[in-house]
């Protein structure tokens, strides 16, 4: 059940501190990964929420994750969804024992394109991508965007790009991913 191995290597808090110090181009940013409504069987349900370190109450990104087995093996897909209304309403969820009690997947918004295919590698990393042009994004002018993951039990690497319609990039890093270190589970 690659799912579940999937889920348990993802939950965690996880910092890119490091990072940040060695290459002042990386926002220093703090990652909490937990999973909600363990009681589902539909796949593994995870909370995530990202926030630059200096801003800790007010997350840039919020989301959840559905994990399921992939169609190869050794593959999972990781299905993306919006929360509903008012994002600040979550901010913190990831503390709590139950997070996102009070949601159900069927008032989750899915982000269609967004989904990312992971499969394992020789090495026992977990390692995916949205497909091309598939991901719209509508902030800054981009058009759409482009996410790579590399996961192992200690670390996430992840590359979120933009890209407006003639395929200029617009946000995301330049020169590579931001390097998560898995600070605790």
């Amino acid at each position: 059940m690659n799912s579940r191995e999937v889920g348990t290597a993802m939950s965690g808090n996880y910092s890119n501190e490091a990072q940040a110090k060695a290459d002042a181009k990386f926002d220093s940013i703090v990652m909490h990964m937990r999973p909600i409504w363990v009681d589902r069987i539909d796949g593994l349900w995870m909370y995530v929420e990202q926030s630059l370190a200096t801003k800790l109450d007010n997350p840039y990104r919020q989301r959840v994750y559905q994990i399921v087995d992939g169609n190869y093996p050794n593959s999972v897909e990781v299905q993306i969804y919006e929360l509903p209304g008012d994002l600040q309403q979550y901010a913190g969820e990831w503390k709590k024992d139950r997070p996102l009690r009070q949601l159900m997947p069927d008032l989750l918004v899915p982000r269609a394109g967004c989904n990312v295919t992971m499969r394992l590698d020789d090495s026992k990393a977990w390692i995916g991508s949205t497909e091309p042009n598939q991901c719209v994004a509508t902030t800054d002018g981009a058009a759409y965007s482009m996410s790579s993951v590399k996961m192992t039990q200690k670390e996430i690497q992840s590359w979120d790009r933009t890209y407006d319609s003639k395929g200029k990039q617009v946000s995301g890093s330049t020169t590579g991913p931001y390097i998560f270190v898995k600070t605790s589970r």
